[in-house]
């Protein structure tokens, strides 16, 4: 199966950089920090803000910044696309998650697959550089959290590996959007709605499958009411029984 990385777009822009309070961001760092110490941490816990539209996430970050630990996401979504000879894979990632920075050079021709964080729309993200970095060594539970959360995205990433082991590609994208439901989702008097911009072609490479065939299973999982697209950022869920 042969799914397509999508592209930056040719608009693709971003804005200087502001500032976000991690803590505000992050709650659950001041967790990790003794209560009589968390004004100081939070008075270093700050990171420049950047928003990037349709745009390479880490190419926008090396044009402002220093390198960063990694990229915490505030806003929007992002499509990590990586691609192996013609081939290209993609995950999901939004509010809360962390964007580790690519292989360097050497090592991705090693592994011989090429990764890229792509914003989906207008995306804003915060580095982690050398500040949280002198804040997690104060504060040891700090590198704990960052921990537990990219363990967190792991776990969901293998939960994305398996989803792409079922045979039936009605199947692969019902467990695509139940994912989705639960992170983005909001319930309403219709059901489950989630508010996406997704094009058959970008679902197709979440769930590894072409396009067409992508098509003809949303028309078939609309007939059956499970999925339906209400306009062009917006899907009503109802996962129903299990599945098959």
């Amino acid at each position: 199966m042969r799914a397509t990385a999508p592209e930056a777009g040719h608009r693709a822009r971003w804005t200087p950089p502001t500032t976000v309070d991690l803590v505000a961001a992050w709650p659950e760092l001041a967790t990790t920090i003794p209560s009589q110490d968390v004004p100081r941490a939070r008075r270093a816990l700050t990171s420049p803000t950047i928003t990037a539209v349709d745009e390479d996430l880490f190419e926008v970050h090396r044009e402002t910044t220093d390198d960063a630990l990694s990229l915490l996401v505030l806003d929007g979504v992002v499509l990590k696309a990586t691609t192996l000879a013609d081939r290209s894979a993609l995950e999901f990632l939004g509010p809360g998650d962390l964007l580790a920075p690519p292989l360097s050079a050497i090592a991705q021709v090693e592994s011989r697959a090429v990764s890229r964080y792509l914003a989906h729309g207008s995306v804003s993200v915060a580095p982690l550089d050398e500040r949280f970095r002198i804040v997690a060594r104060r504060w040891p539970g700090v590198s704990d959290c960052l921990h537990e959360r990219l363990g967190r995205q792991t776990h969901r990433a293998s939960m994305h590996l398996a989803m792409l082991h079922l045979p039936r590609v009605e199947d692969r994208i019902v467990a695509l959007f139940a994912d989705l439901a639960e992170r983005f989702g909001r319930m309403t008097g219709d059901g489950i709605v989630i508010k996406l911009a997704l094009t058959h072609q970008t679902i197709g490479g979440l769930v590894g499958s072409q396009r067409p065939t992508v098509s003809l299973a949303l028309q078939g999982l609309a007939a059956e009411e499970v999925l339906t697209r209400l306009d062009i950022d917006r899907w009503a869920f109802d996962p129903g029984g299990a599945i098959h």
